[in-house]
Formats: structure tokens, sequence, C-alpha cells
């Protein structure tokens, strides 16, 4: 995302971040009876906070050029701290991986709204 790129490439973008987010959060993630185990030393997860970094690093970029645009940052900052904290974590339980899939799933859903919104205007 630059100054220049239009509002439907940076929200296509943000989407594509966030669903492969969840991709590579599973790859590290290791499912025992009762919970998930996350080994935060892995190489795998260390990708995984450099992914997450970038998102991060991403979107404070994103509610710099669409300040206006308080809603979907609010909705992208929720989901960011939710997900630090989770993979924060050496323990996941199965609800809180639940709760995150589901915050994932609602905004990518409200940024692919908002992306056939910017592709309906031109």
């Amino acid at each position: 995302m630059d100054e220049y790129s239009p509002r439907r490439h940076d929200i296509a973008e943000l989407k594509y971040l966030c669903e492969n987010l969840i991709h590579e959060a599973f790859s590290v993630l290791n499912r025992t009876d009762n919970h998930w185990i996350h080994d935060l030393t892995s190489e795998k997860s260390l990708k995984l906070n450099e992914l997450i970094e970038h998102i991060a690093a991403f979107v404070w970029g994103f509610k710099i050029k669409y300040s206006d645009n308080y809603t979907l940052s609010t909705l992208i900052d929720d989901y960011l701290d939710e997900t630090y904290n989770l993979f924060g974590s050496d323990k996941i339980s199965f609800l809180e991986l639940t709760k995150w899939q589901k915050t994932n799933e609602h905004l990518t859903n409200v940024l692919l709204h908002d992306l056939n919104a910017s592709l309906s205007k031109i």
C-alpha cells in the first residue's frame, strides 16, 4: 500500500493478509486432546510473528490513509489485539481459537463487503 493505491487495492491486500494469517496460524499449532500447543520458539512461529508484524504495519498505514473509517479501524485493532494475545501463549484452548476464527471470518466478510462496494462504484 502506498499513498496512491486505490482503496479497493488496499482492502484486497488487507483481506489477503488476514486470510493468509489464519492459514499460517494453523500451521504452527499442534493439537492435543483438550487444547492446542504453540511452540513459541519454532521457525514457523517466528515466521507467523513476522506476518503479524507485517499486518500491524500495514494496518498502521491503512488507518492513517483512511482515518475517516473509524468502525473498520476499530474492528481491525480488536482483531490484532486478539491475535497478539492468542499467539503470544504456548497453550490455546479450543474455545479461544474458535472465537479468533470467528473474528477473522467476520473481518474478512466486512473487508469483502467493502471491496465489493468499492468495485461497484467503478
